[in-house]
């Protein structure tokens, strides 16, 4: 929220183009963001959230477009705890949820293998999701504006 504000702030800075990502934990900042503050306090005019945590995740009520990309087999932050989320949000027609079968948490680091054990979860590199969720977002951001 603070480096919004100071985005916004700055001579230049088109508010309507500014883009809140998160990954992992960080995409559950994001959508923590849209459920604890209105649409005029948010400083970004969208979201962009790679395999986030939904755990008792409070529904938001802003209408702001977001993107989701969540591995199937991600036994990390699992998909179906977004997809429940998404249900009991104020404007579900507002999110964009893309599931990529097979892959895991942390599906776009390259530098990963394919499937390791990382503590009380597998991660790994999926690059036909990591390429796929690239060209989502680039297609978000291109339609958003």
């Amino acid at each position: 929220m603070a480096a919004g504000a100071w985005l916004t702030s700055q001579p230049g800075v088109d508010r309507s183009r500014i883009t809140a990502m998160g990954w992992s934990y960080g995409g559950r900042a994001v959508l923590a963001a849209l459920a604890n503050y209105t649409e005029k306090q948010l400083s970004f005019s969208r979201a962009v959230v790679y395999y986030p945590d939904c755990r008792a995740l409070e529904p938001w009520k802003t209408a702001l477009p977001v993107l989701m990309l969540l591995g199937a087999s991600d036994d990390m932050t699992p998909a179906k705890l977004c997809l429940e989320a998404v249900k009991a949000v104020t404007a579900p027609g507002a999110v964009k949820v893309v599931v990529y079968k097979g892959a895991l948490h942390a599906f776009d680091v390259p530098e990963l293998p394919a499937k390791m054990r990382y503590g009380f979860a597998t991660i790994g590199y999926h690059p036909e999701a990591a390429a796929s969720a690239r060209k989502e977002v680039e297609q978000f951001l291109r339609a958003t504006r």
